[in-house]
């Protein structure tokens, strides 16, 4: 019997084992890409602020209960506002919300300007952990975060023409905003109609699901206002003006901007405290309150119903958005309110200048250039301001789901995981070329073999002997193997 090649026998083990190897770095690799242990803290602050003001802070951790449901945890956290050298300029402890995480406010030093940035740090398991981002401050920045909401074409305000009646005279002004901003869906909300110094009598005719009562009523220095319901997703009225003996002069359909399942909030200041009024379905429960000055988030904070009170941020144009967690940006009700300035313009102006600031991008007023040309009598600014806030206040101002603890380091681990998977890769495909270069020499000596010993027979004139099919290219399928572990090894699903 032919003895083996020695050269063939010294890898005979290596070839036996290189499966249980190239099983065994798979395995490696799927280890290493478990989850990151680091726990996710989120924060969310402002991008830009204004030095001498303050800003707005939440964090909150997400987490996983026994039965695999993420919720939501209330880590203390620590802010501090640094210089680009690391060096600590401000800090605050987070107070605990009444809803989600944690929430407040940091007071940003005056003389400050350029990039710094918010380093917010919880102890977590007993492990510290940190988020931080930058922010920009300067003395005449603004906020450019973005506004909106996302409803259907039903539910988005619409304000059709004034259609004009042959019976009288016309009618040159009938103006309807919902005052809360839009409406929710079985709850109540007030529809403000301006019509200035007309004689005329306002009546409302529901269209598509809006509940009225009164139907109609007289103005009291220039606007009425009726409080409705919507049922259903869509709600349109007709607003009809009438002359004193109840002819019809003109009418104008609405669409009403309708959220459903939001929060209907109304604001008031009363002395030094901000008293804040909020409705939705279900249940009365505390809700989270975000405040801003323009598009600045200077505020955080969160109100139960047994204690709706504030205290007062100070004289200016401020806004208040109402949201029931930490999810719900967009079914958010929105609330803006005025506290007066002993040596600034009186209420009305203030809310006017700040209405009229968005006029390169909403259009202009005509209620606010109203109140700036001095056009309404002094008893109607509560429902001026009212009706001027109307609009804006169906946007709202997105603060943003939080950056996370694990961003920096998830994206380090998948890069480090990315290098593994290569390294894998190519391990596998350098034992399946060995193997596949062992096996290919066995099969190059088996037919030397069998020719030598053809000739040392002297059949010469014989062919040369065919390998078997079981064992001809026997090398090529072992590479395929291994060349589909090692894509295998490549696969992000898996590993």
């Amino acid at each position: 019997m032919a003895k083996q090649d020695p050269q063939i026998d010294r890898f005979s083990l290596a070839i036996r084992l290189s499966p249980l190897l190239a099983t065994l770095i798979l395995a490696a690799l799927w280890i290493s890409g478990a989850p990151s242990p680091i726990p996710d803290l989120r924060f969310s602050a402002p991008v830009v602020a204004r030095p001498g003001t303050t800003i707005g802070l939440r964090a909150w951790q997400l987490a996983e209960d026994d039965a695999g449901y993420t919720v939501v945890a209330s880590p203390p956290v620590v802010v501090e506002l640094r210089n680009a050298a690391g060096m600590p300029l401000a800090s605050t402890e987070l107070a605990l919300s009444l809803v989600h995480g944690r929430e407040g406010q940091l007071s940003i030093p005056s003389g400050l300007g350029g990039p710094l940035s918010l380093l917010a740090t919880a102890e977590i398991d007993g492990q510290e952990v940190s988020v931080k981002r930058t922010l920009y401050v300067g003395e005449s920045i603004e906020s450019r975060l973005p506004s909106g909401r996302t409803v259907t074409a039903f539910q988005a305000y619409e304000l059709g023409p004034i259609r004009a009646s042959n019976s009288g005279p016309a009618v040159e002004l009938l103006d309807p905003r919902v005052e809360e901003g839009a409406c929710v869906p079985e709850l109540r909300c007030v529809l403000s109609v301006w019509v200035g110094g007309q004689d005329v009598r306002v009546r409302l005719r529901s269209l598509a699901g809006v509940q009225v009562e009164p139907s109609s009523a007289q103005p009291s220095h220039g606007f009425v206002r009726f409080p409705i319901v919507v049922s259903g997703s869509e709600g349109r009225v007709d607003v009809e003006a009438l002359d004193p003996k109840g002819a019809l002069l003109g009418a104008r359909e609405v669409r009403l901007p309708l959220v459903p399942g939001g929060i209907v909030a109304r604001t008031s200041a009363r002395g030094d405290r901000i008293h804040v009024d909020w409705q939705r379905l279900g249940e009365p429960r505390a809700v989270l309150i975000d405040v801003f000055q323009g598009r600045r988030w200077v505020r955080a904070l969160s109100l139960g119903p047994e204690n709706p009170y504030f205290v007062s941020p100070g004289p200016g144009v401020w806004r208040l958005q109402i949201r029931a967690d930490l999810f719900s940006d967009n079914t958010a009700g929105v609330s803006s309110f005025v506290v007066a300035d002993p040596a600034g313009p009186e209420r009305a102006r203030a809310a006017a200048t700040s209405v009229l600031a968005d006029a390169e991008r909403r259009g202009l007023d005509p209620l606010a250039l109203a109140v700036l040309d001095d056009a309404l009598p002094e008893a109607s600014v509560d429902d001026a301001i009212a009706a001027m806030f109307a609009v804006p206040s169906f946007d709202v101002v997105a603060v943003g789901s939080g950056m996370s603890s694990r961003l920096g380091v998830d994206q380090a681990v998948e890069l480090e995981q990315e290098r593994r998977r290569w390294l894998a890769a190519a391990l596998i495909f350098l034992i399946g070329l060995i193997v596949a270069a062992v096996l290919l020499r066995v099969e190059l000596l088996a037919q030397a073999r069998a020719r030598r010993l053809l000739d040392s027979l002297g059949d010469v004139a014989s062919p040369a002997p065919q390998m078997p099919s079981s064992g001809r290219g026997l090398w090529a399928f072992v590479l395929l193997v291994f060349v589909l572990m090692a894509v295998l090894a490549l696969s992000k699903r898996w590993f």
